[in-house]
């Protein structure tokens, strides 16, 4: 199948040729597509100078030059069509002299997608695309055919089945722009080689998802990308949260099909609220879930009540506490509720310093200290915001290996996924005891560093863990630190990066928990791992409640070479609190650096001018903002680059 047309309308004229790609007629893992090629050059002679307005309706003159099909009312209603009539219009407007490139993408098999935005998410952060469309709706059947230069198939044909479209940068020659169309080829394969046609007919499913995300959008909130991963998916959600939440805000309706407010203490009742609002809802509800683990015992006994699936709910009440995390993961701990009796136990106990403290149902690194003696205990221990995080507290040894957040993915016990990345010092972690020395995160990068066997040991022991507790099916976020480990935390040349210890451990490593999070990570954690390795925890989590596991397996598996670059999440944290002074810290930067933009894929600034920032001091931890950076290049560029981004930020706080 391969063609030519030249389009003209008015002044203007392109040449269009289209052919299957080669590469892409070959077997492969996977393999339920093919490629069409697209190149496009402007023909009609202009001044580059001069830009002609070229209105909408020449742009769809020059569609129409394809054939009659082009000019139907279904297809100029549909994303193929805006697809056409922009590669068009940048053909016009393009460079003398510059060849444009395009590739649809076509399945070979029938199937239904497996999410209507599958193919841009894969593709996010590719060197050799400059924009991807979908064409998809959500659980959308595609017929599939099976392209031969032999096989007379249309241009018709072939946009009716096309999932995508994607576009790569200007070239000076045909020749230029066949290599990157043969080069993005090469990653659509590492990107699209999984199962993302299904052959399980889908149905429309409803969540409910107790408590929404604190912060909207507008202020800062992450958790729009949630209602927007589930409409790609085809899944309803029902929350339910406090009244007043910025969900019933007109402008943020859309986002779920219904809010039910109820009463969100976390008392005895509340299982009660939650079936008695989701019995009143006029609908079916097939799964419920919470991103919160302090939620998650009281919404797991709400699902048994309403006979939906949950896992065991033991085990989200060891999660929910990090005392009895700890005693389950064979640590030497204790829990209180005063100094006196802490200060009574660890003398009765022999424990010996360092120790940790922190709130047994706390969150966000808050009320966590290092602590090296009586008076830094006390002083920890007077710190903790009871009316926030409750009056108990647990001690136990600290373990100064390096940290590491795991995350795993398991369907019915099986691990379908694990991936590590190393959680770099806090500060916390030195000596000082002060409001200003918190556990809060500063910079994760993966993949991790660390040796095979001993991601091997976290792989293998933090899934029995979870398996013991019951956890059998979901995503899980874990932190731990492997204890004796070969390596270390270093700086060389002025850059701290894990390294081999300088005097070897004597004892073998082995694993450290911390604690469990019966969820997928947070959203920089997300972005970071979906970027990286094509796994998109969002997804999953929607997905796991409903038991749709046909879907989740499929949206599991990675990038078949492995991660695509090297990425460290970099956090701004709060040092003192007052008035934020400045717009969006993130934009300015990028507009002002370029050179780093291109290596920032996520970023998000978390005050606007004029908000009140937390200090430190009152017991609440929070960012400035956050960069996702990566580096296809090497782990210590990656390094550099976090590096030169912190020292680049400017805002005030007054």
């Amino acid at each position: 199948m391969a063609g030519k047309s030249v389009l003209r309308h008015g002044p203007h004229s392109v040449e269009c040729h289209w052919s299957i790609n080669q590469l892409s007629a070959r077997p492969s893992r996977d393999g339920c597509w093919q490629s069409v090629d697209f190149t496009l050059r402007k023909t009609s002679i202009e001044h580059d100078h001069i830009r002609t307005s070229f209105p909408s309706p020449s742009v769809d003159e020059l569609v129409g030059g394809l054939g009659k099909w082009t000019r139907s009312a279904a297809f100029r209603s549909s994303p193929a069509f805006q697809f056409l009539r922009e590669l068009l219009f940048a053909t016009i407007h393009v460079k003398s002299g510059l060849v444009r490139g395009a590739k649809l993408i076509v399945p070979t098999t029938p199937g239904y997608i497996v999410r209507s935005d599958i193919i841009p998410l894969r593709m996010v952060d590719c060197l050799h695309s400059a924009s991807v469309i979908s064409f998809c709706k959500p659980q959308q059947w595609l017929s599939g055919i099976s392209l031969s230069n032999s096989v007379p198939y249309s241009l018709e044909d072939v946009f009716a089945e096309a999932a995508a479209g994607i576009v790569v940068e200007d070239q000076s020659s045909t020749e230029e722009i066949a290599h990157q169309l043969d080069l993005l080829e090469i990653d659509i394969r590492n990107r699209l080689s999984f199962p993302w046609l299904l052959h399980q007919v889908p149905h429309t499913k409803t969540l409910a998802m107790v408590r929404g995300a604190l912060r909207s959008p507008e202020h800062g909130g992450t958790g729009s990308n949630i209602y927007s991963t589930a409409k790609a998916l085809g899944i309803s959600i029902v929350v339910l949260d406090s009244p007043g939440h910025w969900l019933e805000n007109s402008e943020y309706r859309g986002l779920c099909d219904a809010f039910l407010p109820i009463d969100m203490d976390r008392n005895s009742k509340l299982p009660t609220r939650i079936v008695d609002a989701l019995s009143r809802y006029n609908g079916r509800i097939d799964g419920i879930v919470t991103y919160f683990e302090s939620y998650a015992p009281f919404v797991a006994r709400a699902a048994t009540r309403l006979s939906l699936p949950t896992p065991d709910i033991q085990g989200f009440e060891i999660a929910a506490d990090k005392y009895k995390t700890s005693v389950a993961d064979g640590h030497k701990a204790f829990d209180s509720t005063s100094s006196t009796e802490a200060l009574r136990t660890i003398h009765s106990s022999h424990m010996k310093y360092p120790l940790i403290v922190k709130p047994c149902r706390g969150w966000s690194s808050e009320g966590v200290y290092k602590v090296d003696d009586i008076a830094a205990l006390t002083q920890a221990i007077d710190s903790i915001d009871s009316d926030r995080h409750g009056d108990r507290f647990v001690i136990e040894e600290y373990c100064d290996g390096p940290e590491v957040d795991a995350n795993l993915i398991l369907c019915n016990g099986e691990l379908l996924f694990f991936e590590v990345s190393d959680d770099f010092p806090k500060i916390g972690d030195g000596d000082d005891i002060s409001s200003a020395s918190s556990f809060i995160e500063l910079a994760n990068v993966l993949p991790s560093k660390l040796p095979s066997t001993e991601l091997d040991l976290l792989r293998d022991r933090l899934h029995k863990t979870l398996l013991r507790l019951g956890f059998r099916t979901g995503v899980f976020h874990l932190e731990a630190r492997v204890k004796d480990s070969a390596m270390e935390y270093t700086k060389v040349n002025g850059l701290l990066d894990l390294e081999p210890r300088k005097i070897p451990s004597q004892a073998p490593p082995t694993s450290w928990l911390i604690e469990i999070n019966p969820r997928p990570p947070g959203i920089q954690a997300s972005d970071a791992v979906e970027c990286t390795y094509g796994v998109d925890y969002v997804a999953l989590g929607l997905l796991f409640p409903i038991l749709d596991f046909e879907r989740a397996k499929a949206l599991s598996r990675p990038f078949l070479n492995g991660p695509q670059y090297w990425c460290e999440m970099v956090f701004i944290p709060v040092e003192h609190g007052g008035m934020f002074d400045a717009d969006d810290v993130c934009d300015e930067l990028k507009h002002r650096r370029p050179d780093l933009a291109r290596h920032i894929s996520k970023s998000m600034c978390f005050f606007k001018r004029g908000e009140m920032v937390p200090s430190p001091a009152s017991g609440h931890n929070a960012w400035i903002a956050y960069f996702n950076v990566y580096s296809r290049q090497s782990r210590k560029e990656v390094l550099v680059i976090a590096d030169t981004i912190r020292q680049e930020l400017r805002y005030n706080i007054i």
